[in-house]
């Protein structure tokens, strides 16, 4: 479903899915990386080793910007609100999210995500992000911080914990 004015943009689609033969949907998601070293769940492998159970699932997705402006330039949105999420018959649930919102004359963006891979099972992955960007100048330069927790891959093929954080400055010619 989409449904489109001068200042909302939003679209939705749910979808059911059958899984059979250790076919997965969605093999290119935003784990896919870490599971190439080691899969959520309870087996501690590889995921072109691990086994993945037959059965059924509701995938769902939404995608909500909000401008009260309606200026219709990509990245310039007051609201921006993305969540998908996946329910397998089995137990498992995978969800990942991000919003997003410019205030004070967008010269502040602020944004929060978050990943939920293998919920409601063993071995399960969380991840956390968030940023902000203030412009300043009549916004030819901003100042940018990020957070947020991360996996590490190690020699044995297992993943450790950490976190990471960053600040810089940068210009904007774009604005």
């Amino acid at each position: 479903a989409e449904y489109m004015s001068s200042t909302v943009d939003m679209r939705a689609r749910l979808e059911g899915r059958l899984q059979r033969g250790g076919f997965r949907q969605g093999a290119f998601g935003p784990d896919y990386e870490l599971a190439r070293f080691q899969v959520a769940g309870p087996t501690a492998v590889p995921q072109a080793d691990a086994p993945f159970p037959d059965g059924y699932s509701a995938h769902g997705e939404v995608i909500f910007n909000w401008d009260s402006e309606s200026l219709g330039v990509l990245g310039q949105r007051h609201f921006r609100l993305s969540m998908g999420a996946e329910v397998f018959n089995w137990g498992r649930v995978d969800v990942d999210g991000r919003l997003e919102t410019q205030l004070f004359h967008r010269n502040l963006s602020v944004g929060v995500g978050g990943l939920a891979v293998g919920a409601g099972q063993p071995g399960a992955r969380y991840l956390a992000s968030g940023d902000a960007r203030w412009r300043f100048l009549g916004g030819k330069l901003y100042a940018v911080g990020q957070g947020g927790t991360l996996l590490f891959p190690t020699a044995e093929g297992t993943l450790r914990p950490g976190a990471f954080a960053s600040v810089g400055l940068g210009v904007d010619n774009v604005r």
